[in-house]
């Protein structure tokens, strides 16, 4: 695997799935070979993928406790991939096991105290799993279903940050395009926050990004 990124959190609905789709559909569109990771139990992606007729990049169902050491058998050397992953109250050792595999690990956080509380909770199995892992992560969190011009999103980035969180720079506004994305062909266009996302995945991982 060239690059590999999961998307994790303790609560269900923070935007994992949708996230995940619309990431790997940019990367596919910039030319990448990418694979997307379905490791939810309820199979969201690969049931909106069936819902299109297939995704233009792989999509494969992997809800086993062992996805993490699993994923090379799906990746070439030149692979993205992108993980969904289930809640990790739910189902700990599924997330487990990819988080001590993958290269970046994103918390998506809505702005919110009740969201960013939350994210306590997941820092702890993080900090439980660099333990075991031969190499760390990048571990960042994704502000997500931020509302324009508000302070929310502004405080959010503060608090995180002074908290020692590393916070992506590009964050994810709130519109309804991304709320009535599940089960429509995915399409991101070019300067998107979304695709301004994926292509900070690249530069953080040290891949030009194409022009």
């Amino acid at each position: 695997m060239r690059l590999s990124v999961a998307y994790t959190n303790t609560k269900p609905g923070t935007g994992k799935t949708t996230t995940s789709v619309l990431v790997a559909s940019h990367l596919h569109a910039l030319g990448f070979d990418v694979l997307l990771v379905d490791a939810d139990p309820s199979q969201s992606a690969l049931a909106w993928s069936d819902e299109v007729e297939g995704f233009p990049f792989k999509v494969v169902g992997l809800a086993v406790k062992d996805a993490g050491r699993r994923l090379g058998d799906y990746a070439g050397p030149d692979t993205l991939v992108v993980v969904d992953l289930p809640q990790a109250e739910d189902h700990g050792a599924i997330v487990r096991s990819v988080l001590r595999h993958v290269d970046e690990i994103t918390i998506p956080v809505a702005p919110s105290t009740i969201e960013i509380d939350r994210t306590s909770a997941i820092g702890d199995m993080l900090d439980e799993i660099a333990e075991v892992r031969r190499d760390p992560a990048r571990v960042a969190v994704l502000l997500n279903r931020v509302v324009a011009g508000a302070r929310s999103g502004r405080d959010a980035r503060e608090g995180l940050t002074e908290s020692g969180y590393d916070v992506l720079e590009s964050q994810v506004p709130r519109r309804e395009a991304y709320a009535l994305a599940y089960g429509a062909t995915p399409e991101v266009p070019v300067g998107d926050p979304i695709a301004l996302l994926a292509e900070e995945y690249l530069r953080r991982a040290g891949i030009e990004v194409p022009q």
